[in-house]
This record gives structure tokens, sequence and C-alpha cells, in this order.
């Protein structure tokens, strides 16, 4: 697929990887891009930053939170009445919360929230689902060849003390393979990428000690930057190719 004229929904599009394949998008000559974010001074702020120099009417804001079936409906449907069909969706939100199953201590025994539980698989694999859904119905409608590309995580394989984040990329990957599968007879491929740790908000939230320890295990020796991943998103989009398969961008992480 080419990237000039592409339209495309990024979710969790306000900072780190989301907003790094907004701006690889727009350099790349796409024809729309659809920032969707849930907090709507965060995605003020993103819009604001990339119209600083210049108002970009290519840019179209969607504010919802990726767990709201009935609002992303909403938001799907007017971007596709503005940009006239969608192309490509980069299902990029998602949460961390950190914690381990038990934790004990002289003070008793701490189990991880359900709630957090709860959260992270709404956010990492529902709300994924809900957009992709949308989206290919969207494709199909406008017979649009599509892809749809999911942020998995080095973590989907399983990591201590991140049991709900790596159930949700891990069911986000065998998510991916499975669409893939179904999409096929429509022309819309399905694809994930797994970064490894990234220069990220979410990053920062890593206790520094055990940032260094990752980073410790990885080959190049520091963390990945988000225009590292997007650059992975691009080649996504062109290579057709590429299908059913996760992209490990992670420096060569080992343990």
């Amino acid at each position: 697929m080419q990237l000039s004229g592409v339209r495309a929904i990024v979710t969790g599009a306000t900072g780190g990887i989301g907003l790094a394949a907004v701006k690889a998008l727009l350099a790349a000559g796409a024809a729309k891009v659809g920032m969707l974010a849930r907090n709507r001074e965060k995605l003020e702020a993103a819009v604001a930053e990339l119209q600083a120099d210049q108002s970009d009417s290519r840019i179209i804001p969607m504010l919802a939170d990726v767990r709201d079936a009935e609002t992303l409906a909403g938001r799907f449907a007017d971007f596709v009445q503005q940009a006239g069909g969608l192309d490509v969706l980069i299902n990029n939100a998602g949460v961390l919360i950190d914690g381990a199953l038990l934790s004990f201590s002289f003070r008793g025994i701490k189990r991880y929230a359900q709630e957090d539980w709860q959260t992270s698989i709404d956010t990492n694999l529902k709300g994924p689902f809900l957009c992709a859904q949308l989206a290919v119905e969207q494709m199909f409608r406008k017979r649009c060849k599509g892809v749809i590309i999911n942020i998995s995580s080095i973590s989907r394989l399983g990591r201590a003390g991140q049991s709900a984040y790596s159930a949700s990329k891990g069911g986000l990957t065998s998510m991916t393979f499975t669409l893939a599968q179904e999409l096929m007879p429509y022309n819309i491929r399905c694809v994930a990428i797994a970064p490894g740790l990234v220069q990220t908000p979410m990053a920062d939230k890593i206790p520094e000690d055990a940032r260094n320890k990752m980073i410790s295990n990885v080959a190049v020796g520091r963390m990945g930057r988000p225009e590292e991943i997007a650059h992975g998103i691009l080649f996504c989009i062109e290579n057709d190719f590429f299908n059913g398969r996760v992209l490990e961008l992670d420096g060569g992480t080992f343990g």
C-alpha cells in the first residue's frame, strides 16, 4: 500500500509511539490522519504541536476512550465521512499496570487488584478488538484495501510482575493471527509490532533499577526511540507481503 494519500486512524495518539506514528504518516504524505485519544487536554496539546508552524487540515482529532464502543462508533463514522474512507488502523492505545499476582511482606499478603486486571484487559485487548471491528466495517463498506496494525509487546510471551499486561498483549497477538486469516478474502491485512523498551511515558513508570536491568539485556545497549517504532509502522503499511506476523523491534532483547 502506498503511503501517499493513505487515510489512517491512530489510537493513543497524544504521545510516545502514537504521536511519532502520526508525525511519520503526515511526513509520508498521508491524506488524513485521525488522532484518537481519551484525554481532551492532551489531544488538544498534541494537535497544537503538530500545527505549530502551519494549520494542517489533514489532522482529524477524535476524542474517545477505546473501551467505549458507542462513542467509538460515532468517531469512526465521522472520520470516514470527512476522509472518504479508511485504509489503516493503528491500535496503539494501551496501559501498563505492573504488579505481581501476590506480594508477600511483613504486613501480610497483597493481591493484584481485580480493577487493574480489568482495566488492562479492557484497554489493551477489548479496545483494539472494538476498533478493529469498526475499522473493518468501514473498509468493507467503502471497498478499501486495508491494514490493521496492533502494537503488542515483547512482554506478550510473559514477564514477571506483568501478568495483566502480558496476558493482554499475548491475547492481542493471537487476535492478530486470527484476524489476518478472517480478513484475507477482503484484501485487509492484520499485523502486529512487538516493541521492546521504548522511551515513552509508559517506560518512565518503570522503577529505575528495573529499567536499567532491562536495558542491560538489550543488544544495542539502549532503549528504543518512538520514531524507530513509527518507521516499523510505515514498513507494515507499505509491504503488502507482510501479513499475520509480528515484527519484533526490541534492539535484540535477551532475557
